[in-house]
């Protein structure tokens, strides 16, 4: 699709050193740029995402309710509560 673009002299002084530094024509240097820019803007994938997901044994093993905020705070504080009756 073609495309014109005016560029003021700041601008353009920036394509031709661009240009001279990676040795790529204007139009695949514009297309990376964009690309690049557009990637930026993507949400970040969660860790859990960068896995491929959550492990299976993690799943198995989380009580009933447990995604719950209140469920999980009680759960949190059984385990603090039985670790600190352990260290006495």
């Amino acid at each position: 699709m073609p495309l014109t673009v005016r560029l003021d002299s700041e601008t353009e002084h920036c394509l031709h050193e661009l240009l001279a530094e990676t040795g790529q024509d204007k139009s695949s240097l514009i297309r990376q740029l964009i690309r690049e820019r557009w990637q930026q803007r993507q949400p970040s994938p969660s860790i859990a995402q960068q896995i491929g997901g959550h492990p299976e044994c993690f799943l198995d093993t989380l009580p009933s309710g447990s995604a719950d905020r209140e469920q999980r705070r009680h759960l949190l504080g059984q385990a603090l509560a039985a670790r600190q009756a352990q260290r006495r």
